[in-house]
């Protein structure tokens, strides 16, 4: 490796000799897998590590995300990273092969997140938050919805958020006001509202960007109970073409050590032409959405122990330059 981040060794001798991954090849659903194919994808994402992410940590931190005339502007190699990993069949890596997935079992699939996170941790929310937002739509959504999203976003086209925080909710979602109103067409809705800290919530490196969206439809219940989710894309697919949607960026946050990843401030139907789709069944959201909320703190302990290997195996003289001046 042109840098050390974490110790292949170590990674090999969990996967073999204490977690045994070659013995979830031995059942039906995994059988397309043996030994040198896992020894395979570990060396595909330490190439993409090596080659792509950590050469750019350092530059993604210092010249972080910039919001600018409506428009969020990261680093341009960020494009190359997606890429790489929807060419890789890595974004969808978890999802069944029928779906577009590459049915790789989670024990492998963390093995490679554990390596993208050490190499760079800010780089990996883009993909992470496709991956569980496809994967959303792939276990609740219409045949039409994972259609129509799926692919472009496990090949790395499009991008995926989840859409929970509002400004006046903080993280109660108990207090949320985004609305979603029917239209004449089934599952289709109005949405307006705002949601703030969207992980990857819009950049210029993408095509789309497909949010997962928390809304009340009108006349719903109170409280949590009356959650829906709904697939809102910043363009929306129409007879083969992306129009706009009508969800707007109005600013981004720089998170402490993830500056590369715009956390966004996004508004929706603020002149009245956003429309989302329903995933599954009405007032049932918050439910679905623990889906990816669980994936999420699975992929928060991954980063944890990604950012103590890449801290591990960082150079006393690196340390010393991040901290100069500091005090």
């Amino acid at each position: 490796m042109a840098k050390q981040y974490f110790s292949r060794r170590n990674l090999n001798f969990m996967l073999k000799e204490v977690f045994h991954a070659d013995d979830v090849t031995t059942h039906p659903y995994f059988s397309h897998l043996d030994a040198e194919a896992i020894d395979m994808i570990v060396d595909a994402a330490v190439q993409i590590a090596d080659n792509i992410a950590a050469p750019i940590a350092e530059e993604m931190d210092r010249k972080q995300a910039e919001y600018e005339n409506g428009g969020v502007t990261v680093h341009p190699r960020v494009k190359d990273y997606i890429k790489g990993l929807g060419d890789l069949g890595m974004i969808g890596a978890g999802a069944p092969m029928e779906v577009g997935g590459s049915q790789l079992p989670e024990l492998v699939n963390s093995a490679a997140g554990f390596i993208f996170g050490a190499a760079n941790n800010a780089i990996t929310s883009y993909v992470g938050l496709t991956a569980g937002a496809a994967r959303l739509i792939v276990s609740f959504g219409t045949e039409e919805l994972k259609a129509t999203y799926v692919t472009p976003m496990y090949e790395g086209r499009w991008q995926g958020t989840m859409c929970l925080t509002e400004p006046q909710a903080g993280s109660s979602l108990h207090y949320i006001t985004s609305s979603a109103t029917p239209t004449a067409q089934e599952g289709v809705y109005k949405i307006k509202g705002q949601k703030i800290y969207i992980t990857c919530g819009d950049h210029d490196q993408t095509e789309n960007v497909v949010h997962l969206y928390l809304a009340k439809i009108d006349g719903a219940p109170a409280g949590t109970k009356g959650i829906s989710l709904f697939v809102v894309p910043k363009f929306r697919p129409e007879n083969g073409q992306l129009v706009d949607n009508d969800v707007k960026t109005i600013g981004i946050y720089h998170k402490m050590g993830q500056k590369g990843a715009p956390a966004a401030h996004i508004q929706a139907g603020s002149d009245d032409n956003c429309f989302g789709y329903l995933v599954g069944q009405a007032h049932q959201g918050l439910s679905y959405m623990f889906q990816m909320m669980n994936e999420a703190r699975l992929g928060v302990g991954m980063t944890g122990a990604s950012i103590a290997s890449a801290a591990y195996y960082a150079p006393s003289s690196t340390l010393r330059s991040a901290h100069k001046g500091k005090g």
